[in-house]
């Protein structure tokens, strides 16, 4: 030991903690230039803060500190699906039929669309199924992060938070339904086939019903205060995302229909509409900047030409059921095509489901990854400014000219 062993090594060894901070500084800068230069949404900032400190580009933020911070994602993205879950009015669709006939209308047509799509370049059908499927789901955290931020209300605000829950609901449920499918690939037992799809829908679904029932429970016994209400249902989200983990269940569904449970089951109305307030927005920031630090940025380049097909087959898919139910729904043509316009984003939860796959059959991972990665990181930087535009142009956003 010398006389000096108290002093730091040369050149210092900084913990990822470090570049974790300097990736939330610089998501907060970029994101506040983009909005006061130019106008743009700030989590387009987030996201290309991210990629550009990421392993990628800079390196400072190494792959394996990404990874690591895997359960702090899985929180971020369990808040938003249950703030938006929560956001959902099932008797709504009880009113307007027509609404949940434009759900899964969009929803199929989409799916139908990116699976002929990637069938004409020669994807496998199994490739082409999983991604045509995770395709399905608008990103709950661009329309929910948008919506927030332009404080925007009204009538095409209500109907993309609506859809998107609804999408997002049906992607999960048949992605988990593909596994079958790929165990009769591997040649697994039927047991398996059967087994696997089942425990993840019907165990997610009985977790979120948990979940929500607890939560309830707790709302009855604490009160209708606002941060109480808001710090009680962050405490049963971080729970419900780490037994969803140990259980493995999925997350998403998990949290999501939390989130719609709480409200439907709600009768007593104790719980009043969540705001996470500037916590929530800390999650959405760091939802966003890890993601753009994790984009494969060398493989969504090598299909590119995959992802732009999806993008274009994916928002074909989406309009026309939109554009044709919109009378019989109640809703102009002109606020159709921006509600067509507003569920572009795909969602970036399509990564961690291609990486669930990846986990379980390696050589079908980098298959659908390579494709879904290309459509994800197009519509990541697209989708904020698409959503955007809408809620602009259909007078929901507080700064609408």
């Amino acid at each position: 030991m010398t006389d000096f062993f108290f002093l730091p090594g040369w050149p210092l060894a900084m913990p990822q903690l470090f570049w974790l901070g300097v990736l939330l500084l610089a998501a907060t800068a970029l994101g506040e230039l983009l909005d006061r230069w130019l106008r743009l949404p700030r989590i387009l900032g987030y996201v290309i803060a991210g990629a550009l400190l990421g392993p990628e580009v800079t390196g400072l933020l190494t792959e394996g500190a990404v990874q690591g911070l895997g359960p702090f994602l899985d929180v971020a993205m369990g808040i938003v699906l249950f703030e938006l879950g929560s956001r959902v009015d099932l008797r709504w669709l009880r009113r307007n039929p027509w609404l949940l006939l434009t759900s899964v209308l969009e929803s199929a047509l989409a799916f139908g669309a990116v699976y002929a799509i990637l069938a004409v370049v020669g994807t496998k059908p199994l490739v082409a199924a999983a991604a045509a499927t995770i395709a399905v789901a608008t990103s709950p955290a661009v329309v929910l992060a948008v919506s927030k931020e332009m404080r925007a209300q009204g009538q095409v605000t209500e109907r993309l938070q609506l859809l998107t829950a609804l999408n997002s609901v049906y992607s999960f449920v048949a992605f988990a339904m593909l596994f079958a499918w790929l165990h009769l690939e591997a040649r697994g037992s039927i047991g398996l086939v059967a087994m696997h799809p089942l425990y993840l829908v019907l165990g997610s679904i009985a977790l979120a019903a948990v979940a929500a029932v607890v939560l309830l429970a707790a709302l009855e016994r604490l009160g209708p205060r606002g941060d109480v209400q808001t710090i009680s249902a962050l405490g049963v989200v971080v729970v419900a995302v780490a037994v969803a983990m140990a259980l493995k269940l999925s997350v998403v569904m998990t949290l999501l229909g939390m989130g719609i449970l709480t409200r439907a089951l709600d009768r007593n109305r104790r719980f009043l509409a969540v705001s996470f307030g500037y916590v929530g927005q800390l999650f959405i920031m760091m939802l966003f900047a890890l993601t753009g630090a994790a984009l494969r940025l060398d493989l969504a380049a090598t299909a590119l030409a995959a992802g732009l097909g999806i993008a274009a087959a994916r928002a074909l898919g989406k309009a026309v059921p939109v554009l044709a139910l919109a009378k019989p729904s109640g809703l102009s043509y002109r606020k159709a095509s921006l509600v067509s316009v507003g569920l572009l984003p795909m969602s970036g939860v399509a990564v961690v489901m291609a990486h669930e796959a990846a986990s379980i059959w390696p050589s079908f991972g980098p298959q659908l990854g390579a494709v879904v990665l290309a459509a994800v990181l197009i519509l990541e930087l697209l989708g904020p400014l698409a959503v955007q535009f809408a809620l602009r142009r259909a007078g929901d956003a507080a700064d609408a000219e």
